[in-house]
C-alpha cells in the first residue's frame, strides 16, 4: 500500500495490546487517527507539548525493542532509523522557538502515522499515539468538564 493510498483513506492505528486478569491477551480495536488529532490541536500548548513527549518516549522504546537482539538484521537497523528520524521531528518542535503551532503539530502526527505503514511500524506508531492520547487528551476533557480526581 503506498502513502498516497494511505493518505487518501482513513488512517486506523491501535494501542498497545492489554493483557487482562485472566491471562486473555486483548487486542484493542482500532482508533481513526484524525479523531485523535481534532482533539489533539483544541489542547492547549502545554498539553500538545505532553502529547508529544509522551509520544516521543514511546517511539523510543521502539527502538530499544529493535536493538535488543543482537547482531541486529538490518530490515531492524533501518526501522530504528526511521523511529529516530521521527524522533528527531518530534523533540525538535518542543523547543519553543521551533513550535509548528497546533496545526502544525497535528500535521506532523498525520505524516509520522502515514509514513509508518511504509516502514511495517504502524503498530508501534498507534501505540504511541494512543498513550499519548489517553495520558493527554481524556484528562484534558476531564478537568474542561470540570471532574474533581
Amino acid at each position: 500500500m503506498s502513502t498516497h493510498q494511505i493518505a487518501a483513506e482513513r488512517v486506523m492505528l491501535r494501542g498497545p495490546k492489554v493483557q487482562d486478569s485472566n491471562g486473555k491477551v486483548v487486542t484493542p480495536r482500532p482508533f481513526d487517527l484524525e479523531g485523535v488529532l481534532s482533539e489533539f490541536v483544541g489542547l492547549t500548548e502545554e498539553a500538545r507539548a505532553d502529547f508529544l513527549g509522551i509520544f516521543a518516549h514511546g517511539l523510543t522504546v521502539e527502538i530499544r525493542v529493535a536493538l535488543l537482539d543482537h547482531p541486529v538484521p538490518d530490515a531492524e537497523a533501518d526501522r530504528a532509523y526511521q523511529v529516530n528520524e521521527w524522533l528527531h521531528q518530534l523533540t525538535s518542535c518542543l523547543t519553543p522557538k521551533q513550535r509548528r503551532g497546533a496545526d502544525g503539530e497535528a500535521e506532523l502526527i498525520r505524516n509520522i502515522a502515514v509514513s509508518s505503514f511504509r516502514y511495517g511500524l504502524e503498530a508501534a506508531v498507534g501505540r504511541a499515539v494512543a498513550t499519548a492520547a489517553g495520558n493527554t487528551i481524556a484528562p484534558a476533557k476531564k478537568h474542561a468538564a470540570g471532574s474533581v480526581d
